[in-house]
């Protein structure tokens, strides 16, 4: 048994470290069980452990998960056939290595939206950015005082890629006449010039 696994080698991590057969899954249901997720996942390999995350405080799953499987291989198949599926009903699955964490954390997937229509629904919005990938949420912010959209919204992409590719596309699109959608990732900061 190897003692510190791979999660403490001094600053190397290798590709095939203990870090990369453990997948981080999110968008589970409030209803899953474990042997759920060892059933999903049996299907690529051998599921050594699975550990469904809970909110502390109402007990209930966050709807996200790490599963561990056998080895590098199995963990890689399971994030290709799993990743952007909706095995579970309405929720559309994202996973990724569990390590990946380190390098693109929700804040590189988490888009900040103004210049909408006024008029925008949170469907027309799933549509629009699923064009260019698996939408995990949206949320229309609404003006506190009249109740109405302010045109700004946030959404978050099941990867840096995806959300890279709505920034890509999205940016400066006229949405009516006047309005023209900005799209950046949540948490820079917009201040004018570059840094």
């Amino acid at each position: 048994y190897g003692g510190a696994g791979g999660y403490n080698t001094g600053g190397k991590f290798t590709p095939l470290s203990l870090s990369s057969t453990n997948v981080y899954v999110n968008g589970l249901p409030e209803s899953i069980t474990d042997n759920r997720l060892e059933a999903l996942f049996g299907g690529y390999g051998i599921v050594v452990s699975t550990k469904i995350i809970m909110n502390r405080n109402t007990g209930k799953p966050l709807g996200t998960a790490l599963v561990r499987m056998e080895n590098h291989q199995q963990a890689a198949a399971a994030i290709e056939g799993i990743n952007g599926t909706q095995p579970f009903g309405a929720e559309t699955l994202a996973c990724r290595f569990a390590n990946e964490k380190r390098l693109s954390s929700s804040s590189t997937t988490n888009l900040y939206v103004s210049g909408l229509a006024e008029d925008i629904t949170e469907q027309t919005l799933k549509v629009m950015f699923g064009k260019f990938g698996n939408v995990i949420s949206q949320k229309i912010i609404i003006n506190r005082n009249t109740g109405l959209p302010l045109g700004t919204a946030l959404v978050r992409m099941a990867s840096n890629e995806e959300a890279t590719a709505c920034i890509n596309n999205l940016q400066g699109v006229q949405t009516s006449p006047g309005r023209f959608l900005a799209v950046r990732f949540a948490t820079e900061k917009s201040k004018g010039g570059k840094a």
